[in-house]
């Protein structure tokens, strides 16, 4: 309340203890007024936007997509599965796994043997790096090929890829041929489409590594003029027999010395 008094000064207004009370009263008010309005606000704001689209989802970290440390971790994965005859070129950098043989019973234990014999290159004069893999190749009535061609010219000297024993043949797809059993007894190695033998050549002799056995030729149905030595190595799986078994391929073990 506010009242005018003389208080005997001119310009001085007197005013209740009750007036301050309530001025303060009204500030109060108005401060929670405006605090109400803004919260309604606020909240109408919020009621209006509308919600996240399905493409907005925000994730959960177990969502996140997991980060390789390892960069070359995905293409060891990648090449572990691809097929053998697409990683022929690792056979040619000397990576010969079991998995690159014919036959279930062929075990990287037999290409270890194998590899003591410090096999030689059949046909006199080839290197390594004219080595082709042929192993996979197919042949007539679907066949594969499991054996390795060295191509040379005719009558070129055909060598004993190691000591052994030899047993001679001749069948319509191999022509002239010449078996030589390991001394292990466990494998043989396959000389095919001779031209013919070499002198003193006879069942049972025993042939020492590079002794010249045969000679280049096309018998057989290797085609006329397509002169190569057809060349095999099988892991025997019958006793006593010198023929058949389980192939091996040859590169694997002349190509990548």
């Amino acid at each position: 309340m506010i009242s005018k008094a003389n208080t005997g000064k001119t310009g001085k207004v007197w005013r209740s203890p009750g007036y301050y009370k309530e001025a303060h009263t009204g500030r109060a008010a108005l401060v929670i007024v405006g605090l109400c309005i803004i919260c309604s606000v606020v909240v109408f704001n919020h009621l209006k936007a509308p919600p996240f689209s399905n493409s907005e989802t925000r994730r959960s970290p177990a969502q996140e997509p997991a980060i390789n440390a390892d960069p070359g971790a995905g293409r060891d994965r990648s090449r572990a599965s691809q097929p053998a005859s697409a990683r022929s070129g690792d056979a040619q950098r000397g990576d010969s796994a079991a998995s690159e043989i014919s036959g279930s019973t062929v075990t990287e234990a037999d290409l270890a043997y194998l590899r003591t014999r410090n096999l030689l290159i059949p046909v006199e004069g080839v290197t390594p790096n004219q080595l082709r893999d042929t192993f996979y190749q197919t042949r007539s009535e679907s066949r594969i090929h499991q054996a390795l061609d060295i191509m040379a010219s005719q009558g070129t000297p055909v060598l004993a890829s190691t000591d052994g024993k030899v047993r001679l043949s001749t069948s319509e797809r191999g022509g002239t041929m010449i078996y030589v059993t390991d001394p292990s007894g466990l494998y043989v190695y396959y000389y095919g489409h001779l031209q013919g033998y070499a002198d003193g050549m006879f069942d049972g002799k025993q042939v020492r590594r590079g002794e010249v056995i045969g000679y280049v030729g096309d018998t057989g149905n290797a085609g006329p003029g397509n002169f190569h030595l057809h060349f095999g190595i099988s892991k025997l799986t019958t006793p006593g027999r010198w023929s058949g078994g389980e192939p091996i391929n040859p590169y694997l073990l002349l190509a990548t010395r």
